[in-house]
């Protein structure tokens, strides 16, 4: 069970992501922001572990910590943060629709459900917290590129912005508010990491 569930989560994950990319290129948009979403990212993550996992899941070591509660908290908070603040906003039809659910529901909950269910969990150390390096990078990216370049990015259907998510846009709402959120974010995922880790040691 732990194989093929896995296995499904990195097959839905990889279908939406390789239709959304040839959505992208179909409608012409831009690849360099769609593969700078926090959620797309995030998918990838869960993809490539959920695939490893599928693979042999009893693997651990402490790459492969990091690359799992990385994947695990950026997913969740992809899930709440959407499902609390940006649902709603985009105005999808047709398979985009579908992609966006399996992004931003179905990845999600399978992924939170796939560690809580199923055994063997992978044993995530203290070194795993190394993950927070990707979000923090990720952070600083689209902060600095929506200065440097002012890309464009669909808030809502009849509205851009030069981040991907209107809590960071600091044009719109200003330097403290984007510190703000992105210190609730943070915390969020601090307090996620921490729940993760400490179900980790746990095999009952």
């Amino acid at each position: 069970m732990t194989r093929l569930w896995h296995g499904a989560i990195a097959a839905l994950a990889a279908f939406a992501l390789v239709g959304q990319t040839i959505l992208t290129i179909d409608r012409d948009r831009s690849l360099v922001n769609q593969f700078s979403y926090f959620t797309i990212e995030s998918n990838i993550l869960v993809m490539v572990a959920a695939a490893l996992i599928a693979v042999r899941p009893d693997r651990g070591g402490e790459t492969f910590g990091i690359l799992r509660l990385g994947s695990l908290v950026a997913i969740t908070i992809t899930g709440i943060v959407y499902a609390t603040i940006l649902a709603g906003n985009g105005a999808f039809t047709g398979i985009e629709w579908w992609y966006d659910k399996i992004f931003h529901y179905v990845v999600p909950v399978l992924s939170v459900l796939g560690f809580v269910l199923f055994r063997p969990r992978t044993r995530l150390e203290r070194s795993a917290l190394w993950f927070l390096v990707w979000p923090l990078a990720w952070l600083a990216y689209t902060l600095i590129r929506a200065a440097v370049s002012d890309p464009s990015y669909a808030i809502t259907s009849d509205r851009q912005a030069p981040v991907p998510y209107d809590f960071l846009d600091v044009e719109r709402h200003g330097g403290f508010a984007v510190a703000v959120a992105s210190l609730i974010v943070l915390a969020l995922a601090l307090a996620l990491a921490w729940g993760y880790r400490r179900l980790s040691v746990s095999q009952r």
